[in-house]
C-alpha cells in the first residue's frame, strides 16, 4: 500500500516536472509574440512617416523645380527690359546729341548769314531762337525807359542789321509779375511799350522799318520764376528773335 502511495507521488512530481518547462516557454513565446507585433507596428509607422516625408520632399523638389524655372523666365524678362532700356538710352543720347548739333549748326548759319560779330549771340531759349547781345535789355520795374547799357547795345545790333538789309527782327517785350496798382494799364502794354522803345531806337539809328516787327507777351513767358528780385529783374526784358521772313535758314529741322 505504502509502495503504491510512493509511486503515486513520483508520477505525479515527474509529470509537474516535465509541465513546468512547457509552461515557460509557452509563456515566453507569447511575450515574443507581443513584442515582435510592436515592432511590426512601429516599422509599419516609421515607414508611413518615411513615405510622408519622402512625398514632402519630392513636393518641395517638384516647387524647386517649378520656382526656379519661374525665376529663370523673370531674369530671362529683366535682362530683355534692361537691354531694351539700354537700347531706348542709347537712342536718346543720339537724338539728343543729334538735336545739339542741329542747333550749334543753325546758330553758326545765323551768325554767317548776319555777320554777327562776338557782341551777338544767337541761343535757343525754350526752343525758339534768340538773338542774344553782349548787354541784355533789361528794365526797372513797371519801367519801359531804356538804360546806358540797353541803348549801347541796341546800337550793336543796329550797325549789324543796317548791313544785313536780309535780317528780320521780332522785337518781343516781357514783364515781371507784379501787377499795376488801378487804371487799365498793365503787363500786356507794359511788354509792348518796351519793345516798342527798342524798335524806335533802332530806327532811328537807321534800320529799316521792315525788318522789324513788335510783339508784347506781358508777363506770360518769364525766363525765371517770380519768386525773388533777381528773377524779377531777369522777366523785366526785351528780347530779339529771328523772323520767319528772314526764309529757309529757319526751316532747318521742321
Amino acid at each position: 500500500m505504502r509502495m503504491n502511495l510512493t509511486l503515486r507521488l513520483l508520477t505525479i512530481l515527474m509529470v509537474a516536472v516535465l509541465a513546468f518547462p512547457s509552461c515557460v516557454s509557452k509563456k515566453k513565446f507569447n511575450q515574443l509574440m507581443d513584442e515582435k507585433t510592436a515592432m511590426a507596428n512601429s516599422l509599419a509607422e516609421s515607414q508611413k512617416q518615411i513615405n510622408n516625408l519622402e512625398g514632402q520632399v519630392s513636393t518641395l523638389q517638384s516647387d524647386m523645380a517649378s520656382q526656379k524655372t519661374k525665376f529663370e523666365s523673370d531674369i530671362n524678362g529683366l535682362r530683355k527690359d534692361v537691354d531694351a532700356a539700354k537700347m531706348d538710352a542709347d537712342k536718346a543720347r543720339k537724338a539728343a546729341a543729334d538735336k545739339d548739333a542741329e542747333l550749334a549748326r543753325i546758330k553758326k548759319e545765323v551768325k554767317d548769314a548776319f555777320g554777327l560779330g562776338s557782341d551777338v549771340a544767337v541761343t535757343n531759349q525754350n526752343g525758339e531762337m534768340v538773338v542774344t547781345l553782349a548787354d541784355p535789355v533789361n528794365y526797372s520795374s513797371g519801367s519801359s525807359k531804356l538804360n546806358r547799357k540797353s541803348r549801347k547795345s541796341i546800337e550793336s545790333l543796329a550797325a549789324t542789321m543796317k548791313n544785313n538789309p536780309s535780317m528780320h527782327l521780332l522785337v518781343e517785350g516781357h514783364a515781371d509779375s507784379d501787377k499795376f496798382p488801378s487804371g487799365g494799364y498793365n503787363n500786356w502794354d507794359l511788354s509792348v511799350d518796351r519793345a516798342m522803345n527798342v524798335v524806335k531806337r533802332l530806327i532811328k539809328l537807321g534800320v529799316k522799318p521792315e525788318q522789324l516787327t513788335v510783339a508784347g507777351r506781358g508777363d506770360s513767358a518769364p525766363l525765371a520764376p517770380n519768386t525773388n528780385r533777381e528773377n524779377k529783374s531777369k522777366n523785366r526784358r526785351t528780347e530779339a528773335k529771328p523772323s520767319p521772313k528772314t526764309g529757309p535758314l529757319y526751316q532747318i529741322g521742321q
